[in-house]
């Protein structure tokens, strides 16, 4: 175990796992937290793009990348890449002399990244991250920013992805910790918000993004333990704390249309206008002086490396 995870061990307390959610027949991708699945549509990657990229995940990327940084002339892989975030942050770093490859299982966020201009000469391909078929040995890094809580087995995807790494390679990855009115909360919020307004059966689904673990110390020991269980070696975790950034509170309140039944919420507008008041309620104590909305939250930040033989 890790000095993070022992750290986290001493001051968090157990909390129960929530109750699965039932499964919805379009709603394809699978969490790793319990049955509920849902899907990213072309909607849903309009509103990735315009709410999550600037204030979030571009970032959280120098965290990833503190971790570890491609160099000039890397091949990389992007696993679970959205609309091409890390991707893109990969190609300026390796340059015309490396190459970038980024997968995911949504055809609407593919679309969305290949439509970015920044993302020529990256190579997307839709691909379900736990299937063995990637290429054998082929990258020198591979990165899944936010992705391995949404999949069916987070360790597969791992050994899948160990296998496509040359002998010393690097694979870094992230996952939220949990929405908790003290950590990552402005999913707490939503999730409280949804409950207001009489949509409590969307809770466990909407919450799905913080759902890799219940407590900060289970979340560092069980990614620490899908590395070691995926075959890398020097596994280790770290806690990362930062913020989610928005220009003002009706961007931070967009962000409920990026997540599970975000296009339920915005197709129905009584709902939306109800749920949306509720929410701007909720984040007003985060608003800055430049009325931007600055809410805090964590991440676990794994890494391990290949094996050189």
């Amino acid at each position: 175990m890790s000095r993070a995870a022992a750290r986290l061990l001493a001051r968090a307390a157990a909390a129960p796992a929530p109750a699965p959610a039932p499964p919805a027949s379009a709603r394809a991708i699978a969490s790793a937290a319990n049955d509920a699945t849902f899907s990213f549509g072309k909607a849903q990657a309009q509103f990735y793009d315009d709410v999550l990229v600037d204030g979030v995940f571009k970032p959280w990327t120098e965290s990833v990348f503190a971790t570890s940084r491609p160099v000039t002339g890397d091949a990389v892989l992007d696993v679970a890449c959205g609309t091409g975030v890390v991707a893109r942050e990969c190609a300026a770093l390796v340059g015309e002399s490396g190459k970038v490859t980024a997968i995911d299982n949504s055809p609407g966020m593919l679309a969305r990244a290949k439509a970015n201009p920044a993302s020529r000469g990256i190579e997307y391909l839709e691909f379900d991250a736990c299937a063995p078929t990637l290429p054998r040995r082929a990258f020198d890094r591979a990165y899944c920013q936010q992705g391995l809580q949404f999949m069916a087995d987070p360790t597969a995807a791992m050994k899948a992805v160990l296998s496509s790494l040359k002998r010393g390679g690097h694979f870094t990855c992230a996952v939220w910790a949990p929405a908790n009115s003290s950590e990552n909360q402005i999913i707490y919020h939503l999730g409280e918000a949804l409950r207001d307004v009489g949509r409590e059966d969307w809770v466990d689904v909407a919450v799905k993004p913080m759902s890799w673990s219940n407590t900060d110390s289970r979340g560092v020991s069980k990614l620490e333990d899908c590395l070691i269980e995926a075959g890398f070696i020097n596994p280790d975790v770290a806690c990362e704390d930062g913020t989610f950034a928005f220009d003002d509170l009706t961007q931070a309140v967009d962000i409920a249309k990026v997540g599970p039944y975000g296009e339920e919420l915005a197709s129905d507008d009584a709902l939306w206008r109800e749920f949306s008041e509720n929410f701007r309620a909720r984040l007003k104590m985060y608003v800055q002086e430049d009325g931007r909305v600055v809410v805090p939250a964590r991440s676990f930040i794994g890494h391990g490396v290949a094996p050189w033989n």
